[in-house]
């Protein structure tokens, strides 16, 4: 598991690539519970460079390392990111390849309100789930099986069932629907059965996240 504080809900403001000014063109949303995570990246305009991707990560002080389950377009690079702190915002430093050599960036990260609370992690064969507080994301790779790829983003609202509570905030692609997660898990579950009628694996289950900072 990774530290506490770097679990939650994270939403990006601001990258700044080869030592350019910082900006923001994406809606970027990245749940991390405490081993798993999902992530979703959805341009602000336009459909080119629609990321998203789920699995494990792993610490190595001061390293976060993302291992990809499913992912939309597969890399053959490790993404590996430095992790710092500015205040309360996580920095993240890193590079990747482009044209024949290493490109450095720099991401902030800051917390999503409300996503401090209870963290889940679920699997099933093609898909993957995440929820921390008040946020989830669900991730279902459909293509070996001749299906698509779809992401949905959701917040967390006040009803009372897993279908009246959960709205979809973002999503990929725009139409995509997935069923919402439930709303509880009980303890000692190990499974849950969705609205697709799959029964979804409970990988990890925390009851608070014990965040500080």
């Amino acid at each position: 598991m990774i530290p506490a504080e770097l679990t939650g809900g994270w939403v990006r403001n601001g990258i700044a690539i080869d030592g350019a000014d910082p900006i923001e063109t994406t809606v970027v949303w990245w749940l991390q519970a405490p081993s798993k995570h999902c992530d979703l990246r959805v341009p602000q305009v336009g459909t080119e460079g629609v990321m998203s991707f789920a699995g494990t990560t792993t610490w190595d002080d001061p390293v976060l390392t993302w291992h990809p389950e499913i992912e939309l377009d597969p890399s053959i690079f490790e993404d590996i990111g430095v992790i710092s702190w500015d205040g309360e915002d996580m920095m993240e430093t890193g590079s990747f390849a482009e044209g024949g050599r290493d490109v450095s960036y720099v991401e902030r990260w800051q917390r999503l309100p409300g996503s401090e609370g209870e963290q889940w992690a679920l699997s099933c064969a093609n898909g993957r789930l995440v929820r921390t507080g008040s946020y989830a994301l669900t991730i279902v790779d459909a293509r070996p099986e001749g299906g698509g790829f779809a992401a949905v983003a959701w917040t967390l609202g006040g009803g009372t069932d897993g279908i009246a509570g959960w709205a979809p905030h973002h999503s990929w692609p725009a139409q995509a629907t997935l069923p919402p997660p439930p709303i509880t898990i009980a303890d000692g579950e190990t499974s849950v059965l969705l609205a697709d009628g799959i029964l979804w694996n409970i990988d990890e289950h925390r009851k608070a996240a014990g965040i500080s900072g």
